[in-house]
């Protein structure tokens, strides 16, 4: 037996709310996350060079659009400076090779 239409019509409209559903949490959330932030501006240089952001990565994640999550922004951010700022260790250095110049040859 097949679906009658106004079932499908149900199933569509549910499937169009939770849409609205989940577009209004994600709202509810970035707005959250974007308080949080404002929260992390008022933190002086040192603080959050110790949690590895900058105070330009918090005002670029503030700048972000009202309906996007800011706080992805700064997640990328700490992850591009901790792959910045942290030396591989394992490689040791190597030393540049310069000849070393013995004998000056003088032009005539």
């Amino acid at each position: 037996m097949s679906k009658s239409i106004p079932a499908r019509m149900t199933f569509t409209g549910m499937t169009a709310l939770g849409q609205f559903v989940r577009s209004l949490i994600d709202l509810s959330r970035a707005l959250r996350h974007r308080g949080e932030i404002r929260h992390l501006a008022e933190f002086d240089d040192r603080m959050l060079k110790d949690i590895g952001l900058t105070r330009s990565d918090v005002s670029c994640a503030l700048s972000e659009p009202l309906l996007r999550n800011p706080s992805w922004v700064l997640v990328r951010s700490a992850e591009r400076h901790s792959r910045g700022e942290r030396p591989d260790r394992s490689v040791k250095p190597v030393r540049p090779v310069v000849p070393i110049v013995t004998q000056v040859k003088r032009c005539a």
